[in-house]
């Protein structure tokens, strides 16, 4: 298994969260090898392989290459550590648990010491995850119990702040001051005398976080800004005290204070109205503006202090935006609605020569260029409006690592024209779901003595070459599930009545009970195949059925084993057609090949989503559903790599 997996991983697809493709390259090369080594030489080799994945933020790698040992790992205490920290942050909590029992349960002198406590502290962080999460009541008060317990288990043993710290701000959290001052005053003397046992922004941080809980607010905000000035530019480590702050607010007021010490860059998306096309009579971004508009643009990011953005690319606002934030040196992501060349005839060309010169060095500089589809414009403008939804989810995505929200800035006419996708459409997008939006008015820069534009002189942008496609049929969004039924190849004859009855059956009335029923159903032997306009309608029957499916003991139903399910979801445009064969609805095209591609790779029990329905549901703005990073994956059938997530309510700790 693990010799294909360096030709499995095209490195071209990595996602930027990787930062260090070439120390990613030297894992997967050192992992192909592994098989050719000793047994009695893997654990530890497997312990550093899985190590490494950890650190560079592939935690799926590390549970591929960890479960592909399974019995070694169950041998090993430290492998079955290292599993259950890669379940967690995959958000297998259950898988976990499992993993982390016998170490928990051992005898004192059956474990390494240190080993003790990081199994003690995961299991606090565990139990943390799911107080978080529970709804109130008695199941969540013993959550909370018991991470206060696994914490402070650990700080006894090693009298390592990290759990220490956690113990004495859950006790504040559980109403128990004085238990809480003391183990803060406790972990606060022994980083005092034993300071080179934490990197130094942590250091400073569990500094800050013992003197809130002590009532020294203002010796807590001199240690959080120290945190954040050493942490540069983790980015995320700082976003994790916020959230650690954002906790404690409930009981302790100055942590709301405190987390406007710990300010990091703002998160914008943007959208903005093309510049005029040379010669145009009536006007709605003229040439002239130019320079006033750049120059409202920089003063919207500088007063913002923005560090990250998300766009297209047009002659005009986007280009603007782009070169704006590559001057104060921030992080710019790219998503192109459809094929380069396409985007540029329709959308940059437009504008004359020198903005195609432009968009040519901007996405030289640029961090990130991504496409809704890879695939040609053909005239279908719908993929403008879902390359705008995928800016608006994928900026939100970001935004929740900085423990933040994203904000639009729009260049925009009110007058000005335009359809669906348009930058007018996407404001009332954003401010329909409640997101903040900076407008620079472009009727206000020209001012009264221009001529206003009109709706209808406007074209939203230009039609590509050999557009148009070459028959009635157009593109529209769809939410696409793909499931399928681990092991069912070996399923015998005599069973197949069983599982017709006991999970079609099941299956189909879920599907009868739902208040919006999918566009269309597939099924082939233990395939399923449903197609959805609502990507939260697709994403909450996936979870339902799979909780399902989890719920019910298949072997009294009279099958041999338990049925386990894969489920893949994706969201792109296809071609919502006839069936010329079966004389019924069906979808077409190239992202339904994609959707299909997912559900293989998908873990049992879980619900794998691609990056566009993930984007999707957070553009939605909405908490009920989220979605965990998992990493760049390969797909199936040599399908490329695409970065993948996991979904789940927010309730969940499965």
């Amino acid at each position: 298994m693990l010799s294909g997996l360096r030709a499995k991983m095209r490195l071209g697809g990595l996602d930027a969260r990787c930062m260090d493709r070439s120390a990613l390259t030297s894992l997967l090369e050192d992992a192909a090898e592994l098989s050719a080594e000793p047994l009695q030489a893997e654990p530890r080799r497997l312990a550093e392989l899985a190590r490494r994945a950890l650190s560079l933020g592939h935690p799926l790698l590390a549970c591929e290459w960890l479960l592909a040992r399974h019995a070694l790992c169950q041998a090993d205490p430290q492998l079955s550590y290292l599993l259950a920290l890669a379940e967690v942050r995959i958000g297998g909590y259950r898988e976990a648990v499992r993993w982390l029992a016998p170490l928990l349960d051992s005898a004192d002198d059956d474990l390494d010491a240190s080993l003790r406590v990081d199994a003690q502290s995961l299991a606090g962080r565990i139990a943390k995850d799911c107080w978080q999460r529970l709804p109130k009541g008695a199941a969540r008060d013993k959550a909370l119990d018991d991470a206060v317990t696994r914490y402070r288990q650990a700080w006894e043993e090693s009298r390592d702040p990290f759990p220490g710290i956690n113990a004495a701000s859950l006790l504040r959290l559980r109403g128990d001051e004085a238990g809480s001052r003391l183990l803060a005053t406790a972990v606060a003397r022994r980083i005092e005398s034993a300071a080179d046992t934490l990197q130094p922004h942590w250091r400073e941080a569990t500094l800050g976080e013992a003197m809130l809980l002590l009532g020294r607010a203002q010796d807590a905000a001199g240690h959080y800004a120290d945190a954040v000035r050493l942490a540069k530019p983790r980015h995320g480590d700082i976003a994790a005290m916020r959230r650690q702050l954002a906790l404690l607010a409930a009981v302790l007021p100055e942590a709301v204070a405190l987390r406007s010490v710990m300010r990091l860059p703002a998160v914008f998306a943007f959208t903005g109205h093309m510049v005029d096309p040379p010669g145009a009579s009536r006007f709605r971004f003229p040439a002239s503006l130019e320079s006033a508009v750049a120059d409202s643009i920089h003063a919207r990011l500088h007063a913002r202090n923005a560090g990250v953005g998300f766009c297209s690319a047009a002659c005009g606002g986007d280009l603007l935006f782009i070169e704006a934030m590559l001057a104060q040196g921030a992080e710019v992501n790219v998503i192109l609605p459809f094929e380069r060349g396409d985007f540029v005839a329709t959308s940059v060309a437009p504008g004359g020569e020198a903005w195609v010169r432009r968009f040519e060095e901007a996405m030289q500089r640029v961090n990130r260029v991504e496409y809704a589809v890879p695939e040609r414009h053909l005239g279908d403008d719908a993929l403008y409006a879902h390359a705008g939804r995928l800016i608006q989810g994928a900026a939100r995505l970001r935004a929740r690592d900085f423990d933040d929200e994203p904000r639009l800035l729009a260049v925009v006419d009110a007058g000005g024209g335009g359809g669906p996708g348009g930058s007018l459409d996407t404001v009332t997008s954003w401010s329909r779901v409640g997101l903040q939006v900076d407008t620079v008015d472009l009727a206000a820069l020209r001012g009264p003595g221009d001529a206003s534009a009109s709706p209808t002189v406007f074209a939203e942008r230009a039609v590509a070459e050999n557009a148009a496609a070459p028959n009635s049929l157009h593109r529209e969004v769809r939410s696409m599930l793909f499931a399928d039924v681990v092991g069912y190849s070996k399923l015998s004859e005599e069973h197949t009545p069983a599982f017709l009855v006991g999970f079609l059956r099941r299956v189909a009335g879920l599907v009868d009970a739902m208040e919006s029923r999918p566009e269309l159903v597939n099924t082939w032997g233990d395939g399923l195949f449903m197609v959805f306009r609502d990507v939260v309608t697709a994403a909450d029957f996936a979870l339902s059925l799979r909780d399902m499916i989890a719920s019910v003991d298949w072997t009294a139903e009279g099958l041999p084993t338990d049925i386990r399910l894969r489920i893949g979801l994706h969201v792109g445009p296809v071609y919502p057609a006839e069936d010329p064969l079966l004389h019924r609805p069906n979808v077409f095209g190239t992202q339904v090949t994609r959707a299909a591609r997912i559900e293989p790779i998908a873990a049992a029990d879980s619900v794998f989503i691609s990056a566009e329905a993930a984007y999707a549901l957070a553009a939605d703005n909405q908490d009920r559903l989220c979605a965990d990073y998992l990493g760049t994956l390969p797909l199936a059938k040599d399908y490329g790599s695409q970065p993948m997530y996991r979904l789940r309510r927010a309730s969940d700790m499965a």
